[in-house]
């Protein structure tokens, strides 16, 4: 992932919602794709639409995090699927705390 800049996309000059959503989304590892040896930026197409959507005042809900999750994985992706409500609600705070630094005013 580059720090060039992404204009109309829903990032700031510097990229920084899509990479601050990305390291919560690295953090958490949904898919265990990391611990199975995936680069760092596996879940950079989630972040950025997570960010895009934050960008837009989205709320970052255990919803949008489900509805995001099924476009970009569908029936290939297991999170959604195993993980509790708990699970799910606990990630999407953990990201609506980190854009709402980072969100336009």
């Amino acid at each position: 992932m580059s720090g060039s800049a992404r204009n109309g996309d829903g990032n700031e000059e510097d990229g920084r919602p899509t990479e601050t959503v990305l390291r919560v989304l690295n953090e958490h590892d949904p898919e265990g794709l990391l611990a199975l040896g995936a680069p760092n930026d596996e879940y950079e197409p989630e972040a950025e639409h997570l960010a895009r959507l934050a960008s837009q005042s989205r709320t970052i809900t255990a919803e949008v995090v489900t509805e995001v999750w099924d476009y970009w994985f569908g029936h290939a992706g297991s999170f959604t699927e195993r993980a509790s409500p708990q699970d799910l609600e606990q990630l999407a705070a953990h990201l609506e705390a980190a854009v709402s630094s980072v969100r336009p005013p």
